[in-house]
């Protein structure tokens, strides 16, 4: 925690989303902002952004769903204010989960039973047929969840990114833990991501990157081989996402894939078919084909940051000197959970308040291991 000051000078490096959101929150509290990358690649450049309150594997609110939702609304709306991108960077689209089973939809009615949490954010089951789908086709039948949508991502770092050159903030450089601060700086956040992983693991810290593929697709407005939606994200395990209209044919997001094996981010070439003929499974024939042929626009892929307890990793670099700080591990939800954990980072750093102790790097028993040797 650092001392009072009227104006701090913060170095954030990492030009991928945890670095821009650490970068926005302390240029907020008024602080003179440096935001230093190095060119390497980051998942968030191709992240479709989404953002969902719940999860779909236990049909559970996910970890703090409302306090996170809140801030990650107020966060980007910020942003469109400033830098007058109003409706361009925060899209409301709710999910419709396609039921695998008769197993799964009896759990999924039960939480209303139960008047589970989760009831808030979605519906009861429903039948397909009746519910004005469009080409979705589920026999289990189907989910909503309304509290959900997506973050343009890319558009959010560029405009950042101009943001900070304007200021004559945005910088290209290097930066290793065995730098330390930066001279002239109150302090320097590490958001690399999958980039400090060798340098976090020699603290105990284990970032596992996570290789995933991204396909956009495009499909005609009318006619033979458009897709029928009525604008819904649709999940059965993996996700379709519409995203928007260019040159008179809907764009999507398909994805996404998850490997621990691959270690850079290089597209995968069975991908494609892979999300394909996972996602044709949730519609009907038509929309099954429609879907197959659409046309692949873009094939990307990404490593994500993440946890072996899947909680980000935010507050001080453990065994540095104080001033060190870092914000890593947002894996599959930054969207959701990052604007959170960057306010904690800084009103810890600059109010004092504590951190939730769920988020500190001594939760891993690895961590205390290796800062009790330090101190042998």
């Amino acid at each position: 925690m650092s001392s009072p000051a009227l104006t701090q000078r913060i170095v954030v490096v990492g030009r991928g989303l945890a670095g821009a959101l650490v970068a926005w929150k302390f240029w907020e509290r008024g602080c003179e902002v440096h935001w230093w990358g190095d060119g390497s690649p980051s998942a968030s450049h191709v992240a479709a952004g989404m953002f969902n309150p719940v999860s779909f594997r236990r049909i559970v609110e996910v970890w703090n769903a409302g306090a996170h939702l809140e801030e990650m609304r107020r966060t980007v709306l910020s942003m469109e204010a400033e830098w007058g991108l109003e409706g361009q960077l925060l899209h409301d689209v709710p999910v419709v989960k396609v039921f695998a089973n008769e197993d799964y939809r009896e759990t999924w009615d039960a939480r209303w039973e139960e008047r589970h949490g989760v009831c808030q954010w979605a519906s009861m089951g429903e039948e397909v047929s009746g519910s004005g789908m469009g080409d979705v086709e589920g026999p289990a039948g189907i989910g909503r969840v309304h509290a959900s949508g997506w973050v343009d991502v890319p558009k959010l770092l560029a405009a950042m990114a101009q943001h900070m050159k304007e200021h004559g903030k945005l910088v290209d450089a290097t930066w290793h833990v065995a730098d330390g601060v930066p001279q002239g700086a109150h302090a320097v956040v590490d958001c690399r991501g999958v980039g400090a992983a060798a340098d976090l693991a020699s603290a105990g810290v284990t970032i596992n990157p996570n290789h995933g593929d991204v396909l956009t697709l495009s499909t005609p407005m009318e006619g033979e081989g458009r897709l029928d939606t009525q604008n819904h994200n649709i999940n059965n395990g993996k996700w379709l996402l519409p995203t928007a209209v260019v040159g008179g044919r809907q764009h999507w997001r398909l994805g996404a894939t998850y490997s621990w094996h691959q270690t850079k981010p290089t597209p995968q070439p069975d991908a494609p078919y892979a999300l394909r003929t996972h996602m044709a499974k949730a519609f009907d024939g038509p929309g099954s084909e429609a879907l197959m042929s659409a046309k692949l626009e873009s094939h990307e892929a990404g490593l994500r940051p993440a946890s072996p307890d899947r909680r980000p990793t935010a507050g001080p670099w453990p065994g540095q000197p104080e001033g060190v700080l870092m914000l890593n591990g947002l894996g599959t939800r930054g969207v959701l959970v990052g604007p959170a954990m960057a306010k904690h980072l800084v009103t810890w750093w600059l109010d004092g308040t504590d951190l939730p102790p769920e988020i500190l790097a001594t939760r891993f028993k690895s961590v205390r291991e290796k800062a009790a040797g330090f101190q042998n």
